[in-house]
């Protein structure tokens, strides 16, 4: 076999990790969490758990988005935003601001999404 050959690389089975590194509540389509696949592969659709602070809750993966485009799946290595059905603003952390509060879009930096 040649060094250079163009054999497909192998897709991550297993139950996938997802470590969040910012959480954005977008306008008309909801919460999304950006960060990195670290094992597996994440699907669309997939029912998950996200490992808050106050305990797990389940949620589902409702769309993936990586370099801008939507995916239908997302494998270890990649970097995507992952919408999740079942969280809302509520529980985004929120930090003082000048004439308020204001959404903490880290407050959930480390926090992981594993298959459900």
């Amino acid at each position: 076999m040649s060094l250079f050959s163009r054999r497909p690389a192998k897709s991550p089975a297993g139950p996938f990790r997802f470590r969040i590194s910012e959480i954005y509540q977008i306008p008309m389509r909801g919460v999304v969490v950006t960060g990195t696949v670290t094992d597996g592969t994440v699907h669309a659709g997939a029912s998950a758990l996200i490992h808050l602070p106050s305990g797990a809750r389940e949620v589902v993966v409702t769309r993936i988005e990586a370099a801008r485009r939507k995916r239908q799946s997302a494998e270890a290595g990649a970097e995507a935003g992952l919408y999740l059905s079942g969280l809302g603003g509520a529980d985004i952390p929120v930090v003082p601001s000048g004439d308020g509060q204001q959404q903490d879009n880290t407050g959930l930096s480390g926090v992981e999404v594993t298959s459900a």
